[in-house]
């Protein structure tokens, strides 16, 4: 973020935001806004393929246990999203954000909210062996960080539990490429991409979009679960798994992306706005090629007919 970039508007718009997506989070009983949420209702059961401690809830209806998954509004900060730039090895490649709240206290709130989750799960282990979980910072805010693997090893997966990369995901093949025969991408390592749209109705509806989409700035809602992963010497570590990202409102980017062309433009007066910024030369290709030689081959000719002319 810059000096064009308003945080105070961006952390007000947030929070109107967010009362707006409350009642709708609350409405779907499998997708809860995670400030609001009793953690005290969900357990933690254990499984393999691959090996994790999971926070779950009853599916109901004899569904059986469900992964636990819960929504986060604020606004993007970081990001590794796809398409995939290939810079570590191919267990630990991650697609994963960073959002905070500018002091917004919802987000304050989920913070919370995920250190009691965080003692719900090492009641699992014995003392000490979960390492302990922080939030993150940015610029001195609390900020909230989320990833999902694209692999997971062939021999900790399950059958039918292997999914096609998305179009948009992998739009070269490259992590396919990649997977040969040691990883498969499973449906534990899919996210969705997706951005919110309102009708002049006001009806909500949500349309699949590229990843690229997504720009620093952005407000958006990440829909996240958890789960304690092994690590060595029979440790344990508590992960923020990221399952969607969506789109919700580029209001202030986008006003932030206009400031920052506008300073460079020499003195124009955008309404009450003043920018300053070096001129551009422009370059211009000749219109007519020859147009110089056929003037001066005209002016000859008649130089020609009035010295003929004289002569006479």
């Amino acid at each position: 973020m810059d000096e064009f970039y308003n945080k105070c508007n961006a952390g007000e718009t947030l929070g109107r935001i967010i009362e707006g997506r409350e009642p709708a989070a609350e409405a779907t009983a499998r997708d809860l806004h995670l400030a609001t949420s009793e953690i005290g209702r969900y357990t933690v059961h254990s499984f393999n393929q691959p090996r994790a401690w999971r926070l779950c809830m009853d599916g109901g209806s004899g569904e059986g246990l469900e992964e636990a998954c819960f929504r986060v509004q604020g606004v993007l900060c970081g990001k590794d999203l796809p398409p995939v730039i290939l810079n570590g090895a191919r267990k630990f490649i991650r697609q994963s954000v960073k959002i905070t709240g500018f002091g917004n206290e919802d987000m304050l709130q989920c913070i919370k909210q995920i250190e009691a989750v965080y003692l719900k799960m090492s009641n699992q282990f014995k003392e000490g062996s979960l390492e302990p979980w922080q939030p993150s910072i940015f610029e001195e805010n609390a900020a909230l960080d989320a990833s999902t693997r694209y692999f997971t090893p062939a021999n900790h997966s399950t059958a039918g539990d292997t999914v096609d990369f998305a179009p948009h995901v992998d739009p070269d093949g490259r992590l396919r490429d990649l997977m040969e025969t040691e990883y498969v991408h499973t449906t534990d390592n899919r996210v969705d991409y997706m951005e919110l749209v309102t009708s002049p109705n006001g009806a909500r509806t949500y349309k699949v979009i590229d990843p690229v989409a997504f720009k620093y700035g952005d407000i958006v809602e990440a829909t996240i679960s958890f789960a304690a992963i092994p690590t060595k010497n029979n440790a344990a570590k508590m992960h923020v798994l990221l399952r969607a990202l969506v789109l919700l409102d580029q209001t202030e980017r986008n006003t932030a992306a206009i400031l920052r062309m506008r300073q460079r433009y020499k003195t124009i007066n955008f309404g009450t706005v003043l920018r300053s910024v070096a001129q551009p030369v422009l370059k211009r290709k000749v219109a007519y090629y020859n147009e110089e030689t056929d003037t001066e081959d005209t002016n000859r000719r008649l130089s020609r007919m009035r010295v003929d002319s004289d002569s006479d």
